[in-house]
């Protein structure tokens, strides 16, 4: 039987040839800050209609090993039996939309709920609307509520706040969903994006409802 997991593995490729590139190619901090300013999703040109093309790029770029290491092993973990179940274009259109939302919301979060003016004409701009957010975060949190959804009952082994539990998937992932959405409301100036992982989980879990509310089960998922 061909396997029919494509876009997990190729995503996962991509994503490590591009952390690899990076690496070998940057060598001072000036031209690798200008490079995540231009391919990372900077709120100061979201809001100001200007390079959109970063909604996508951000997912494939990573700089720090523990972060890429962490989030291709979310990945391999959660999408290919994500992938296998919903199909590989389902799948893929999960995986970027959830990234893109995740982008948004990210960007939104703070002009919207923080009230947060991110335009040129405001000096001193404040940190947040020209700091880069890079990594593929938000779409692996899309993918894992895809699993929840999916394969809701299927046991994990997991760790919640450095506590080793075994739970039914959906119980393990909403832990990890409610962890980052209380750090969303107790650090939203932290380097990490948690606006985007609440952002890219609540995509997942939107797209995937409908995938499985429009699509008969093709086998178990205990």
């Amino acid at each position: 039987m061909v396997s029919r997991i494509i876009v997990t593995y190729v995503i996962i490729g991509l994503n490590l040839l591009v952390w690899l590139a990076i690496n070998i190619t940057f060598t001072d901090v000036r031209s690798l800050n200008l490079f995540l300013l231009n391919y990372g999703v900077v709120p100061l040109l979201i809001l100001n209609n200007l390079n959109y093309l970063s909604l996508i790029t951000h997912m494939f770029i990573h700089v720090d090993i523990f972060h890429i290491l962490l989030n291709m092993y979310a990945l391999f973990i959660f999408g290919r039996d994500l992938e296998e179940y919903v199909g590989t274009l389902r799948f893929t259109l999960l995986y970027l939309i959830s990234g893109v939302v995740a982008a948004l919301f990210h960007v939104f979060y703070f002009a919207m709920f923080l009230s947060i003016q991110c335009s040129p004409a405001v000096r001193p701009i404040p940190a947040v609307c020209v700091s880069p957010a890079i990594g593929a975060s938000g779409a692996i949190f899309g993918v894992m509520a895809g699993y929840a959804v999916s394969f809701p009952r299927r046991r994990l082994y997991a760790l919640l706040w450095f506590v080793p539990v075994v739970a039914p998937a959906y119980l393990v992932i909403l832990g990890y969903a409610l962890i980052q959405t209380l750090f969303l409301f107790t650090t939203p100036f932290s380097t990490i994006a948690y606006t985007a992982h609440v952002g890219g989980f609540i995509a997942g879990l939107a797209i995937s409802a409908l995938y499985r509310l429009t699509t008969a089960p093709k086998f178990s998922v205990g």
